[in-house]
């Protein structure tokens, strides 16, 4: 079976197989929940070096507590949750090393809470998951537009997707329409 086929199985399916040794679920599941996974340390302003050392030990916890998870269909929230406390131990272990606060990329915000932490992980989430659902030229599009961390001008997108830099605003509208409806039926505002 090819890996892109297994991006049609639902959370609780690659969990099973996740289970039973299949070394593909594991990687259609953490590729599912990269974005999520890093999106928690940069709201906390870590930098990057501290955002990889987050994603490595929540796969690595992830692995070993895969089958004491609950609810297989809430695996996104068991990872906003650990990846969240995984932030704030490396927080707290900076501040006791270097009796100040750690070194971050931006303040953190002091009005966001945990719970708005994870409430946002969550929704960005659902986001990436409609996205998934678009045909392939649409998903990639707006992955690159959106979602990519290195910002493309149009001539880039014109030689990494092949699309005519005069085609990427309209096809990028309906693009965006596709995903609208997507996120409607959804009852996802």
């Amino acid at each position: 079976m090819k890996g892109s086929a297994y991006r049609a199985y639902s959370d609780p399916e690659l969990v099973a197989m996740c289970l039973d040794g299949d070394v593909r679920a594991w990687e259609t599941l953490m590729w599912r929940y990269r974005r999520l996974i890093f999106s928690i340390p940069t709201k906390f302003g870590l930098p990057q070096y501290d955002a990889l050392d987050v994603f490595q030990t929540v796969c690595l916890k992830l692995l070993e507590h895969l089958h004491e998870v609950k609810d297989d269909r809430k695996i996104s929230t068991w990872l906003a949750t650990t990846t969240t406390r995984q932030c704030l131990a490396i927080l707290t272990t900076r501040q006791k090393e270097f009796g100040q606060q750690p070194e971050v990329d931006e303040p953190l915000d002091p009005a966001g809470t945990l719970e708005d932490i994870r409430l946002l992980a969550e929704r960005y989430q659902q986001l990436r998951d409609a996205v998934e659902e678009l045909p392939a030229r649409c998903r990639s599009l707006i992955e690159i537009l959106y979602l990519d961390v290195k910002k493309y001008n149009y001539e880039q997108i014109n030689e990494k997707l092949g699309i005519p830099v005069a085609s990427i605003g309209p096809i990028r509208a309906r693009c965006l329409n596709r995903l609208r409806k997507i996120l409607n039926e959804r009852g996802i505002k």
